[in-house]
C-alpha cells in the first residue's frame, strides 16, 4: 500500500477524473483501472448497503463507518457525499465534517438540500421540479463550519449547489462565490450538462470546479474532458461501478446456472486481471504478509518448551 497523495495536491497539477464506488471492492476496481481518485456516492452506498434507493435513508452513522472502512483499506484519495452535513445545526455539521475528516476523508461535498432529497426524487419527477433547498444563508453557515472543521487538514470543502433547476446557472454562480469566500476549495453546480455551461461557470466563477456524474448521449460524452479542463473543472465524477457490477453477477451468474457448474465463472480470465483479489488488510500489509505475521507471532518462548 504506497502512501496516499490528498486531492488537493491531484487537482493543483491536473485535471482528475474519478469513479464513483460504494465499498472496498469498489474501491480497489477504481484503482486497479488506473484511476486516481473516487467519490463516495451516498446514493450508491445507500443502495449497496441498505438496499433503498437515494432518497436520503442512509444515515451518518453508516456513511462514516463506510467510510473509514474504505479509507482504511484504500490508499486512493476519497472524495465524500456529504449530502447537506447531515444536520441542520452549523455545529452538528461542524462536527460530523470533523468524523468523515478522521474516518479518512480527502474532501467532502456540502450540498444545499434539505432531508427531502436524493436523486431518485429528481427522476421521478422528470426533472421537472427541485427538491426542496435550505436558504443560501443556512447553506453558507454549513458551509462555514465545514471549513472549520477541516482547518489544519488536507481535506477539500466542495461546495455543492442545486439551484440551476429552478433558479437558474447565474444564480448558482453567485452563490458559489459566496461560498468560495466562505472558505471553500471547489465548487460545484448540480445540473450542468453543456459546454454552454461549463462556459458560463468559467465566466462567472473563479475558483476550482468539480462536474458532477459526466453522462453521455447519442453515443457522445456530454461535455469532453478537455473542453471541462479549459472551463477551470480540475474534478469530474461520473458513475459506471454499480452498472458494471451487476453486468459481471448477472454474466457469471447466469451462465453457472445454465451450465449447472462453475466452469465458466471459474476458468474466465477477465482479460488477465486474475490477481483483483491480491489486497490488502487496510494497513498496507498483504494476506501472504498476514500469514507470515502471524507465523512469526506464535515462534515465540512458549513455542520451544515442551508441554
Amino acid at each position: 500500500m504506497s502512501a496516499k497523495v490528498s486531492l488537493r495536491e491531484l487537482v493543483s497539477k491536473e485535471q482528475i477524473f474519478a469513479p464513483c464506488i460504494y465499498d472496498c471492492f469498489s474501491a480497489d476496481a477504481a484503482k486497479i483501472a488506473g484511476y486516481k481518485a473516487a467519490l463516495l456516492s451516498g446514493g450508491a452506498v445507500s443502495m449497496s448497503l441498505i438496499g433503498t434507493p437515494d432518497m436520503a435513508f442512509l444515515n451518518f452513522e453508516e456513511l462514516v463507518q463506510v467510510t473509514q472502512r474504505i479509507c482504511r483499506h484504500s490508499d486512493l484519495p476519497i472524495i465524500v457525499d456529504a449530502d447537506d452535513g447531515y444536520a441542520e445545526s452549523p455545529a452538528v455539521v461542524y462536527y460530523n465534517v470533523k468524523r468523515l475528516v478522521e474516518a479518512g476523508a480527502s474532501a467532502l461535498t456540502i450540498e444545499d438540500s434539505t432531508g427531502m432529497r436524493g436523486w431518485e426524487r429528481l427522476v421521478h419527477n422528470n426533472w421537472t421540479k427541485q427538491n426542496d433547498l435550505v436558504s443560501e444563508n443556512q447553506w453558507l453557515a454549513k458551509v462555514k463550519a465545514a471549513v472549520a472543521a477541516c482547518k489544519g487538514t488536507d481535506c477539500m470543502v466542495i461546495a455543492r449547489t442545486a439551484t440551476k433547476y429552478t433558479y437558474g446557472l447565474a444564480e448558482a454562480c453567485k452563490r458559489l462565490n459566496h461560498a468560495f469566500e466562505c472558505g471553500a476549495d471547489m465548487a460545484l453546480a448540480v445540473g450542468i450538462k453543456t459546454v454552454e455551461d461549463c462556459e458560463f461557470m468559467a465566466e462567472h466563477l473563479k475558483g476550482w470546479k468539480m462536474y458532477p456524474d459526466v453522462m453521455a448521449k447519442n453515443h457522445c460524452p456530454d461535455v469532453e474532458l478537455s473542453d471541462m479542463e479549459r472551463c477551470g473543472f480540475n474534478l469530474v465524477t461520473m458513475h459506471y461501478m454499480e452498472k458494471g457490477a451487476m453486468w459481471g453477477m448477472l454474466e457469471y451468474g447466469i451462465n453457472n446456472l445454465r451450465n449447472k457448474s462453475t466452469v465458466y465463472s471459474h476458468f474466465h480470465d477477465m482479460d488477465g486481471y486474475s490477481n483483483w483479489h491480491d489486497t490488502n488488510n487496510g494497513y498496507g500489509q498483504s494476506a501472504k504478509e498476514m500469514l507470515e505475521f502471524e507465523a512469526d507471532c506464535f515462534d515465540n518462548p512458549g513455542s520451544k518448551e515442551r508441554l
